[in-house]
């Protein structure tokens, strides 16, 4: 079933098609999936459709209504040249010419659910826009645009946005006048408060505080608390309360109010942790009760301290699963790191080999056992070619780590 109302047959079938690739996206990259799209324009020419790919490596949106509001101009301005495949005319999308109708889909990670919108754009104005959550097995629930953070998250099972949330939650409360909380996610609560000017003020905010985490069936007893305003003082430089809580960024600034985040670091673990396992990988304390974990296999393995990435999250208005994306980059990074070493052991058969520290290939002569080499294999230069030959890797690879490419020996000056 298609949620669509439109006189041009050619659109509702095209979006069936990258609907049905959109599920294998999904089943296939998990959170890792990026948002994408496609619109399909009318060339005035020949009145064909033309389709034009979109794809957003960063969709850290601030709402459901900054969702839309890009995909309203981003097309239009600057104006997208559309090359038409019948007539081979080109022709331009601008904000008073045009009409296409755009499908473009994000993955809600929390719930397992894509959250997909229609839109209709003509002449530089929206004539309707529709939503629909969609299972991994491809059924569809309507959705109704617009729609407020509360009762998107009934509907879908989670936020869309902890930004929107922040800005309803201070909206709806304002002005303050006692302790206030959210529950975001199990265990993640949005926390306000008025100011606090005196050791008893400070004391009854900090048993606030654990009568609400004490209500938990989060994983762990701990928590952390982040202000939004650390952000100045951590001097960060981007996504922070000043970019996303506008109404309220004086008085968060002056520290007129309390404005943080209560979040459980072992609930975020074990989402870490449950995330990355279709990847073949499991995550690891470096020992218990520690900040650093390591992502890898019995082999090869990076470590990376996962509080501060919870922490970084929680001051700029993410969530739990909205900070994986800084778990991305070390998943990809073992990934790399595993091809590289496994590559690296199938050409270089005359050596004994071994991985040391999760990332040292150690290669040794087989009689003697003599230390030849040792390979850092996180500062490898990676392709970007998923399909690179055998041929292709050891051109690229020779150069950097001084071997052969004939004898596949490493060079006596080394």
């Amino acid at each position: 079933m298609l949620l669509v109302s439109t006189q041009s047959p050619g659109w509702e079938q095209e979006v069936r098609v990258r609907q049905e690739f959109r599920c294998r996206m999904v089943q296939s990259f998990g959170f890792t999936v990026m948002d994408y799209g496609l619109a399909l324009a009318i060339c005035p020419v020949c009145k064909t459709l033309c389709s034009v790919n979109s794809a957003f490596s960063a969709s850290d949106w601030d709402s459901l209504n900054h969702l839309v509001s890009v995909l309203e101009t981003y097309l239009e301005s600057p104006p997208c040249l559309v090359d038409c495949q019948q007539c081979h005319k080109d022709f331009t999308l601008t904000e008073d010419a045009g009409e296409y109708w755009l499908w473009h889909a994000h993955f809600l990670p929390e719930s397992k659910r894509d959250l997909q919108v229609l839109m209709h754009r003509k002449k530089g104005a929206t004539g309707w826009v529709e939503g629909m959550l969609v299972e991994t097995n491809g059924a569809i629930t309507p959705l109704p645009l617009p729609i407020g953070e509360t009762e998107f998250k009934t509907r879908s099972g989670c936020h869309f946005s902890v930004r929107q949330a922040w800005r309803e939650l201070l909206h709806n409360n304002w002005p303050l006048c006692q302790f206030t909380a959210s529950e975001i996610s199990l265990g993640y609560y949005l926390v306000v408060n008025p100011p606090v000017d005196s050791d008893n003020d400070l004391a009854v905010f900090k048993d606030n505080c654990l009568k609400l985490v004490g209500q938990s069936l989060a994983a762990g007893t701990e928590y952390e608390f982040a202000d939004l305003s650390w952000a100045d003082s951590w001097n960060f430089e981007e996504s922070t309360y000043h970019e996303w809580l506008n109404e309220f960024e004086g008085d968060v600034e002056e520290s007129d109010i309390i404005a943080g985040v209560l979040a459980s670091p072992d609930q975020f673990y074990n989402i870490v942790q449950q995330e990355i396992e279709p990847f073949g990988c499991w995550l690891r304390q470096v020992e218990q009760n520690s900040q650093v974990a390591m992502l890898g296999d019995n082999e090869y393995y990076l470590s990376f301290d996962f509080r501060q990435h919870l922490l970084n999250a929680m001051i700029k208005g993410l969530s739990y699963w909205s900070a994986l994306q800084f778990v991305e980059p070390i998943l990809e990074s073992w990934q790399q790191t595993r091809s590289t070493g496994e590559r690296l052991r199938q050409l270089l058969t005359s050596y004994s080999s071994t991985v040391y520290g999760g990332r040292y290939l150690q290669l040794r002569l087989k009689r003697g056992k003599k230390l030849v080499k040792e390979l850092d294999l996180t500062v490898l230069t990676n392709s970007e070619d998923e399909d690179e030959t055998d041929s292709q890797f050891l051109e690229r690879i020779c150069k950097q780590i001084a071997l052969n490419p004939q004898t596949l020996k490493f060079k006596k000056t080394d």
